[in-house]
């Protein structure tokens, strides 16, 4: 069995947590909401945006877990290159399966793209833990 000195399992979770959560994570739900404000909800963006946070905050409820984020902002997940979310590991990690309920409630279910971006959020999910109500 391979040892290197100084390395353990507690010297991979912080990695993970700095690579996926603070990493891909955040690039991957600000993406998807960036498309759900501008692309596929119908009204303006501030009105979309209001749409949106209601349905999250409604998740969280359903979910039975604790909404980390206060309030959202259009800013939260624009930056000038890309879309990224913005906030903490636990908070991002906490947004994934509820974004996974909110992609449902607005995805077109016939288009391709939107089932592998469901596909994706799914995955990313549950790759940190399953929540009760997520299938």
């Amino acid at each position: 069995m391979l040892q290197i000195v100084g390395v353990s399992i507690l010297s991979f979770y912080p990695d993970w947590m700095h690579c996926k959560h603070l990493g891909i994570d955040k690039h991957l739900l600000g993406s998807v909401l960036y498309v759900l404000v501008h692309h596929i909800l119908p009204d303006d963006v501030e009105a979309n945006l209001a749409v949106l946070w209601r349905d999250i905050e409604q998740t969280y409820k359903d979910l039975g877990t604790d909404n980390r984020y206060g309030h959202m902002r259009q800013t939260m997940f624009h930056a000038k290159s890309q879309p990224k979310l913005k906030g903490k590991a636990a908070e991002v990690r906490d947004l994934g399966p509820v974004m996974v309920k909110v992609w449902q409630k607005h995805m077109n279910p016939n288009l391709l793209i939107h089932q592998k971006i469901l596909v994706v959020l799914k995955g990313f999910s549950f790759s940190c833990y399953p929540l009760r109500g997520l299938s």
